[in-house]
């Protein structure tokens, strides 16, 4: 009997225990809603009045410890949505502010290789006015049988000697120089184009430039309230040691970022005003938006007019002209120029009868021809001949050159076109979508601030890479309408070599942007 009481007791105390338990973990778990106050009843008639039962102690975390509930609302002020704003990329810069016309309008008038290139134009001129001019005559002094003594006598006088230039050597030369003269007009248009396309793609860098800086300098914002709010976390004691030391590293990386950009913007400001030919321009920013008038491109058509009017081809059309021009003046060489002189001399030689007379002025011409026997100019002809030859493959290899940097910076339009599409029509929406979803469920206290800054910040990386998309569909669509030509000072950067952009790494992917930040489970948000 003793032993069964005993058994009983055991079992009746496990029982309690883990009712216990379960009733503990049940109070502190989760929060019990507090119930309505039973409503009093007349005791049954002969039952015995009980006495009232004390209330259990119910935990409440959040009720116990309000400085918990801060990251939902508390110290934190009402979030409103900053999505980024492009246009406005003029805030970032100090300095006046200048028109693609204004800048335009300067390198027209200080760009030294302008002024070069007219030089050159008038340098030919001038080799053609001298090609066509006829030799000069020679005068000189001749004499003969001088002698001194009783006998005197001998003769002296004056002559002069004109070359007469035959088979029409002389026009043929006029041609060869004109030719040239064709080739260096066709290089000045190529040159006023490759100046005009070296403004316009430092403009629009520029202009991305200043965008990235703005963007930069959200995103380091971003970082910054990362930082203050993860901070307090930690302090509350929901985010470890290695969160905020992540946080306040990866603010230290967007600083990096950001003085980066103001870097880059410099440089790009300083080769717009080297192109311009104005370096002590005073410093600003350009005006414009960068996503605003997008140029449709038809590219058939842009090739068609490309081989058909490149200043490059018609510059190697004039360079055949020019060797046929010498050529044909190379196979007329051999034809013979007459030489001719004459002149008038005083002859003092004596005459027999009558006595003591000299025989007095007489006349004397010359006219002479050279023979090409041996040398009939066969190397130069054979020289012009071939390159003539090559002047014409040259045409062929200028063709197939420009259809391959076409088809390279056509890819690259296209490629940047497609990617700045998708960002505008797709990707940022469904991500500015998010973001004010996101503030919706931090105001209705569904989330936490933390993901709404992670959400900001993606916005405002994916903003940047729309950008850098909008910059080479700019860059490259100049190119492609003002054929080809670029390295207006002699030096051109690695995409003006026809280098297109890698389509993939303008995407990064979704989320993740330039750096890493951490889904909201990594900062201790469960």
């Amino acid at each position: 009997m003793s032993a069964r009481r005993k058994y009983f007791r055991a079992m009746l105390a496990g029982l309690l225990t883990t009712m216990g338990t379960c009733a503990a973990f049940s109070q502190t778990a989760a929060p019990v809603p507090a119930r309505p106050a039973p409503v009093q009843t007349a005791p049954a008639q002969g039952s015995e009045q009980q006495p009232p039962r004390p209330r259990p102690e119910i935990f409440f975390p959040m009720a116990e410890q309000p400085e918990m509930e801060m990251h939902h609302h508390g110290q934190i002020q009402v979030v409103m949505p900053e999505f980024p704003r492009l246009g406005d990329s003029q805030r970032v810069v100090a300095g006046p502010i200048y028109e693609l016309q204004d800048l335009e309008k300067m390198a027209a008038e200080h760009n030294p290789t302008l002024a070069q290139a007219q030089r050159e134009i008038e340098a030919t001129r001038g080799r053609k006015l001298q090609a066509g001019l006829y030799p000069n005559p020679t005068v000189g002094y001749k004499g003969d049988e001088i002698r001194g003594g009783s006998y005197g006598g001998g003769e002296e006088g004056l002559f002069i000697q004109q070359p007469i230039i035959l088979g029409g050597k002389l026009a043929l030369d006029r041609k060869v120089r004109g030719a040239e003269e064709k080739e260096r007009e066709v290089e000045a248009d190529a040159q006023r184009q490759r100046v005009e396309n070296d403004v316009r793609r430092a403009y629009y860098r520029v202009l991305a430039a200043q965008e990235r800086l703005a963007l930069k300098r959200g995103i380091l914002a971003i970082s910054q309230s990362t930082v203050r709010i993860v901070g307090q976390l930690g302090r509350v004691g929901q985010a470890d040691e290695t969160e905020v030391l992540e946080a306040e590293a990866e603010e230290q990386r967007m600083e990096i970022a950001v003085g980066i950009a103001e870097q880059m913007l410099r440089r790009e400001w300083t080769m717009l005003v080297s192109v311009v030919g104005v370096p002590s321009l005073p410093a600003g920013g350009v005006a414009g938006r960068i996503d605003a008038d997008l140029p449709p491109l038809d590219q058939q058509q842009l090739l068609a007019s490309l081989l058909a009017e490149s200043p490059e081809i018609r510059s190697a059309q004039a360079n055949v002209e020019r060797s046929e021009a010498a050529l044909r003046r190379a196979k007329h060489e051999p034809i013979p120029d007459l030489i001719v002189q004459g002149g008038l001399q005083q002859n003092l030689e004596s005459l027999s009868v009558p006595q003591n007379r000299k025989v007095g002025w007489q006349g004397f011409a010359e006219v002479g021809v050279q023979l090409h026997l041996w040398d009939r100019n066969q190397g130069a002809i054979a020289a012009e001949g071939a390159g003539v030859e090559a002047a014409r493959e040259e045409v062929r290899r200028v063709e197939l050159e420009l259809r391959n940097r076409f088809a390279m910076y056509g890819e690259d339009y296209g490629s940047s076109r497609l990617i700045a599409d998708k960002y505008r029509v797709e990707i940022l929406p469904r991500l500015e979508r998010a973001y004010k979803l996101m503030i919706e469920q931090y105001g209705l206290m569904t989330a936490s601030f933390i993901r709404v800054l992670i959400l900001e910040r993606m916005l405002y990386e994916n903003e940047t890479a729309y950008v850098d998309a909008l910059e080479h569909t700019w860059t490259s669509s100049i190119a492609l309408r003002g054929f080809l030509l670029d390295g207006s000072l002699g030096w051109a950067p690695a995409m003006s070599n026809g280098t297109a952009m890698d389509g993939a790494a303008a995407v990064p992917p979704i989320g993740t942007g330039n750096g890493r930040m951490g889904a909201p489970s990594e900062l201790g948000m469960k």
